[in-house]
Order: C-alpha cells, then sequence, then structure tokens
C-alpha cells in the first residue's frame, strides 16, 4: 500500500522570483537581489503562472500590479518564505548547539552542596542537553564509567583504574565533625590537632570510596589511636548519627556546608 500526493505547482524558487519582481517593481533588481540573471527570474515567473494556469503580474505602463490570483499568491508566498526562513534559522542555532542525553555520576557530598547552583549554571548555557544523574561513591562511579554505564563522573583525587582519564577541577579541604560541646575548650571552627581525635571514635567511609585509604594513611602518619572504627557509607547517615552520639568524622567542606552555623554539628578545621 502507498501514499500517493500530487506533486506541488509551486516551487520556492519560482515563489522566491514572483516576489522579489514585484517588490523591485524591475525584473533586474530581483535578479541583482535573488543572485540570478534577469532572463531566469523572467522565465520563473512566467512558468509559476503557467503552472497555476493564471497571470499574475499585470504590466502598466511604470509599474507590475498584481491580479487577484496574484495578491492571493504573494499575501500567502511572503509568509511561506518566512516560515522557511525562520525554519533555516532554527536548524542553523541547533547545529551549533549541544545537546542529547549525558549521563553523569555525581558522590554524596556534591549533591547535598553544590548540585543545585550546578544545574542551575548548566541548564542556563546549555538548555539542549538532557541530565540524568547518579549519586554514588567513587567506588561504584568509577566501575560504572569504566563499563560505560554513566559517561563521566565527578569524585575525589586519588588512584585511577587504567583506562580512564581524569582532570583535576577543584580542591575542597576536610572538616572534622562532631556533636557540638563534643570536643572541650574547641568552638565551632577553630582548627585543631588530628591528636584530638586520640582515643575517639570514628566514622569512616568503606574500602570502595578513595577517601578511606586517605583518611586511614593521614592517622597512621599522625600516629592516632581510635577507640573504635566504624564503617558506612551513607553520608546523609553519617551526619545524622554525628548530631546524636560521640562517634565523629572527617567529611569534606563542601557537605557540611549546611552546618556552618554549628547548631546541630560542630565543624572544626
Amino acid at each position: 500500500m502507498m501514499a500517493c500526493m500530487s506533486t506541488p505547482k509551486i516551487s520556492i524558487r519560482a515563489l522566491k522570483a514572483f516576489v522579489a519582481v514585484y517588490e523591485e517593481q524591475s525584473f533586474s533588481k530581483a535578479a541583482a537581489r535573488e543572485n540570478a540573471t534577469q532572463s531566469g527570474m523572467s522565465t520563473q515567473v512566467k512558468n509559476l503562472e503557467i503552472r497555476l494556469g493564471t497571470d499574475l503580474l499585470v504590466r502598466t505602463r511604470k509599474q507590475f500590479d498584481l491580479t487577484p490570483s496574484g495578491r492571493v499568491v504573494y499575501q500567502e508566498g511572503q509568509a511561506i518564505l518566512r516560515h522557511l526562513l525562520a525554519l533555516e534559522k532554527q536548524v542553523a542555532d541547533l547545529a551549533g548547539t549541544a545537546s542529547g542525553l549525558i549521563t553523569l555520576g555525581m558522590i554524596p557530598t556534591l549533591t547535598r552542596s553544590v548540585l543545585g547552583m550546578a544545574m542551575e549554571g548548566f541548564r542556563a548555557e546549555f538548555p539542549s542537553v538532557e541530565l540524568s544523574l547518579v549519586e554514588e561513591y567513587s567506588g561504584s562511579l568509577l566501575r560504572r564509567v569504566m563499563e560505560g554505564e554513566i559517561d563521566f563522573a565527578v569524585v575525589p583525587a586519588g588512584d585511577l583504574p587504567t583506562g580512564l582519564k581524569a582532570r583535576f577541577i577543584a580542591r575542597d579541604r576536610e572538616m572534622l565533625v562532631s556533636r557540638p560541646g563534643e570536643l572541650p575548650r574547641r568552638a565551632h571552627m577553630d582548627a585543631v590537632p588530628l591528636s584530638a581525635l586520640e582515643g575517639r571514635r570514628l566514622i569512616v567511609p568503606s574500602s570502595r570510596n578513595v577517601r578511606r585509604g586517605q583518611i586511614e594513611s593521614t592517622l597512621q602518619a599522625h600516629g592516632v589511636h581510635l577507640a573504635e572504627l566504624l564503617e558506612m557509607d551513607g553520608m546523609l547517615a553519617t551526619i545524622e548519627m554525628i548530631e546524636t552520639s560521640d562517634w565523629m568524622a572527617i567529611l569534606p567542606a563542601a557537605l557540611c556546608h549546611a552546618d556552618r552555623d554549628g547548631r546541630r554539628r560542630q565543624l572544626n578545621l
């Protein structure tokens, strides 16, 4: 089964020639406007009249006038040509605009702190790009990138698996987070030595998280001995537990942005 349609009687080229001749009131001026020859413009207008079976232009002593049919073709033709110009511009704009789907991964630290602002800026610059976000910890995100499940991930700096490339984008500082008053004689946002963790209970991420190795190596280098260590990969669960117990954690400053007032959790450098 086929769908059959009649061939259009009006070509765009002939329509542009007809509109140009009437507006310029001259075949030679219309030819210059359309970058064509005078004879070519005349042929296009004549062919259009033949295809439509009626005269469109009437030549008087000093100008071209429109016949009733010519007035209809001219008015509708202007609208058609305007739509074509708008279509060409839209396609040209899209050709220079990024579009499609990007799947990215972020660690909870960033989704809790900078995601909202980053999304606003990204949407303003790339309105035609669709985003899909995966929130996990660094180890899982790196695996997803390697297996092609996501396009890229923003993770803490650390050892990079073979086959992946990375670019440094920002530096964040670590904060010692505890419930208010847990560290005697230490005020909110005071600098404290790592020795303040001696004999304390510390929440750390699992070994899949690149920060785990960094935290342990730093504590070992400073000879800090903990009373107890709790492995927990949930950032939100970690900060909630800190608020209601004597557990502490070393967390990125970006994650602690909401606690800068020190009312629910104390931050120390």
